[in-house]
């Protein structure tokens, strides 16, 4: 029924969308652990580990240009960015500002 209703546009910007997420967690670039100078950093599809804490990753925001932003409890960010085999940029709600070497 809803495919009657909505325009083929629509429709093929749904499809859009949906093809552009990762197909599963395991897409993730930043998965894995993260030399960022101040700490060895650590990523799953849910958690990640600052080097002496894990806190539970919220919701994971896909922007347009390959970046990613993180969500945390009490509206706490990261931003993902610049990513490279080996190599990606940190940026917290807080102003910090990192450049990460890949750990593994």
């Amino acid at each position: 029924m809803l495919a009657r209703l909505a325009s083929p546009a629509l429709l093929a910007i749904a499809v859009c969308a949906l093809n552009a997420a990762p197909s599963s967690a395991d897409d993730l670039p930043f998965l894995g652990k993260w030399d960022c100078g101040v700490a060895t950093f650590t990523f799953t599809a849910d958690t990640y580990n600052n080097g002496s804490e894990d806190m539970p990753i919220e919701e994971v925001q896909e922007g347009s240009d390959g970046s990613y932003t993180l969500l945390f409890a009490d509206d706490y960010t990261i931003s993902l960015t610049g990513f490279t085999d080996d190599a990606m940029g940190w940026l917290s709600s807080s102003g910090e500002s990192l450049e990460c070497k890949r750990a593994e």
